[in-house]
């Protein structure tokens, strides 16, 4: 009698029990946030994940007529405004905290002796801790930016009250303690006229303009007009060109997203924020009928890839079904 036969192996992809191929490559989470990648996700804005974002939101504005544009709904060919998240949730949070400490720190010098440890340790500590409250989240909410720069020194902080206070302290130790005080009042001084300054840094959107462009064909020597200092010839994700204003300066970099290449142009300010070009306000209104009146780029570009477009509710669900 003949054993068992062995069961016959079936070809073809293997599938798992619960019908999906194993090998299957898993969409991304880069692919995921696609048609968001150009309006912004509405989480930081606290709106709904389903919320339409379409048109401009407060303080943007359109470029001049001169411009090729479009929009994240429609596509088609054009420069697309990219949303970048917002700084200032990040910035005004800790900012809000930071007069507290910086009250705290005179408060061990008022009442000496009624602490368990040393009050100039305690005063030092709450001191340090309501710049740092101002400082560090400056510094990084700039670092998040894509086609940010600068330096700790140039950020919107008013670094020369804050060396007169620093000196006047010294004095304090040297001479008599009433410089002490003058010293603590210039402090106050600093905190508030840095306040102003970083009050006017988060007045304009934060965003930057997108062109979709075949990349092996750019050179910026002969593409850009000769008032822009090219930095790279070639096109790449870093700088590429800028061009000095009287707000900063205007900045054209490279970006990616998957396979597709884009040239990026916004405003620089001093402090190394990155700022929509166009924008409500004298600044916007003086760029639009200045170095921005006319594109950098007479290119209009290759059309927007569709997965990056915002489409609406019933363009999404058609998409869902398509092929079912």
């Amino acid at each position: 009698m003949g054993g068992t036969q062995p069961s016959p192996q079936t070809s073809g992809p293997r599938v798992s029990r619960s019908g999906q191929d194993p090998n299957a490559r898993a969409p991304t989470m880069e692919s995921g946030l696609d048609h968001h990648w150009l309006v912004g996700e509405p989480g930081w804005w606290k709106l709904p994940t389903d919320s339409s974002q379409h048109g401009n939101r407060r303080g943007e504005t359109s470029p001049p007529e001169s411009w090729p544009s479009t929009n994240a709904q429609e596509g088609g060919r054009g420069w697309t405004r990219q949303r970048l998240q917002p700084v200032a949730p990040s910035i005004l949070l800790p900012l809000a905290w930071s007069p507290l400490f910086l009250l705290l720190s005179a408060i061990p010098l008022v009442l000496p002796e009624r602490l368990p440890t040393d009050d100039q340790i305690v005063s030092a500590l709450f001191f340090s801790l309501s710049w740092a409250l101002v400082l560090v989240p400056l510094y990084m909410a700039r670092s998040t930016q894509p086609m940010s720069g600068g330096t700790i020194l140039s950020l919107p902080f008013d670094w020369a009250t804050f060396a007169a206070a620093s000196a006047t302290f010294a004095l304090h130790v040297l001479t008599s303690p009433l410089f002490g005080w003058a010293s603590y009042a210039l402090f106050w001084v600093a905190w508030f006229r840095t306040y102003r300054r970083i009050k006017r840094v988060l007045q304009i959107p934060s965003s930057r303009w997108l062109l979709p462009i075949d990349h092996s064909k750019w050179g910026s020597e002969s593409m850009l007009p000769p008032e822009w200092q090219v930095t790279s010839e070639s096109w790449t994700t870093g700088p590429i060109a800028a061009l000095d204003c009287d707000c900063g300066r205007l900045a054209i970099s490279g970006a990616s997203r998957g396979d597709d290449r884009f040239l990026a142009i916004a405003l620089i300010d001093r402090s190394g924020f990155v700022h929509d070009p166009f924008h409500i306000g004298p600044v916007g209104d003086a760029l639009a009928a200045g170095p921005l009146s006319k594109p950098p780029v007479i290119d209009m570009g290759l059309e927007w890839p569709e997965r990056l477009l915002a489409l609406d509710a019933q363009k999404q669900d058609s998409a869902k079904t398509a092929g079912i």
